[in-house]
């Protein structure tokens, strides 16, 4: 991140829809290569998990130790009780069943403001206003994904909030699922119908919530595109957001210097480093056919509105 000099009175928060191995991570840490903008990482595994659990910041140190948590946590946290936190996040975005609720809220004349949602609301808020203040950032840049979550955070009255929701192919994103788990065998149909179902539901309701915030609000990116023309769609997104324009390139030769992100967990996992941006496409010749034909087939309808399905890639079968 580039510091502005100094935060503003009500800082922009872009948060990032998508889903698990859907590339929110490195579009986040890209984007916050732009001038006045910083990655926090998943801001909601704050209470849940990085204070709950007594994790490290992602740069590495204790949050006592920390040069941005240190600064923050005093003035959101206060004498407020951790259990008291969790159960206002739960209340107000749960994780399972997150998009189901976000997609009825978003389809309802109320937000649902009962005192813990309001709770929830104002804690988000002046975590964002205090990330700002620390890191004299103009933008904070949220991938916390959940569609409930981030309707909260279309509500806020201390933020300006916009919304990008990031899509990448599903068999992308199973192929990229299985792989993880190191599951050897020629098909996985849980994975392929759960990871079917889970990306079609969150961008179900993440398209719900951009229809209820506008354009002007909310934008898609593809991964793939992030990746294939990372200059192009970072100008696009500074454009979005009403910052300068880029003065220089941050990939160059497909290679790009990340600066240290203060996440709210990650044990040191996302400290300074040089990366080759390289689109991961290993499924396309990696993934079975009866994996790829299970994913095709679930996500056929929403995936061909977002431009994938279209032909299928040569030589695979899909």
């Amino acid at each position: 991140m580039t510091p502005s000099g100094s935060s503003p009175a009500r800082p922009k928060v872009l948060y990032l829809l998508g889903t698990q191995r859907g590339g929110t991570t490195i579009a986040g840490r890209l984007i916050g290569q732009l001038p006045g903008f910083v990655f926090v990482g998943e801001l909601r595994k704050l209470w849940q998990v990085g204070l709950a659990e007594g994790r490290n910041c992602g740069c590495g140190k204790s949050y006592e130790a920390c040069e941005v948590w240190s600064a923050v946590l005093p003035e959101v946290v206060g004498a407020t009780e951790m259990a008291a936190m969790q159960r206002w996040q739960e209340a107000a975005a749960p994780d399972r069943r997150s998009s189901l609720r976000a997609w009825r809220l978003a389809h309802s004349s109320a937000m649902g403001h009962s005192p813990a949602v309001r709770s929830y609301a104002d804690l988000l808020a002046s975590t964002y206003v205090a990330l700002a203040e620390a890191t004299e950032a103009r933008v904070i840049v949220d991938s916390s994904k959940l569609p409930a979550d981030a309707l909260v955070v279309s509500g806020l009255e201390n933020v300006e909030p916009f919304f990008i929701e990031l899509v990448r192919d599903p068999r992308g994103t199973v192929y990229s699922a299985i792989r993880r788990s190191g599951d050897r065998a020629p098909f996985h149909p849980r994975q392929g119908v759960g990871g079917s179902a889970g990306w079609l539901v969150r961008h179900i309701a993440a398209a719900a919530l951009r229809r209820r915030v506008g354009p002007d609000r909310s934008m898609v990116v593809t991964y793939e595109d992030l990746v294939a023309d990372p200059q192009r769609i970072l100008g696009e997104i500074a454009a979005f957001l009403g910052e300068p324009a880029l003065e220089r390139r941050v990939v160059v030769e497909g290679k790009v210097d990340l600066d240290v992100a203060h996440t709210p967990i990650g044990d040191g996992r996302f400290g300074p480093v040089s990366v080759s941006l390289v689109h991961d496409d290993r499924w396309v010749t990696a993934l079975s056919r009866a994996d790829r034909m299970v994913v095709s087939t679930l996500t056929r309808p929403l995936a061909r509105h977002y431009g994938y399905l279209r032909l299928p890639p040569a030589n695979t079968g899909a």
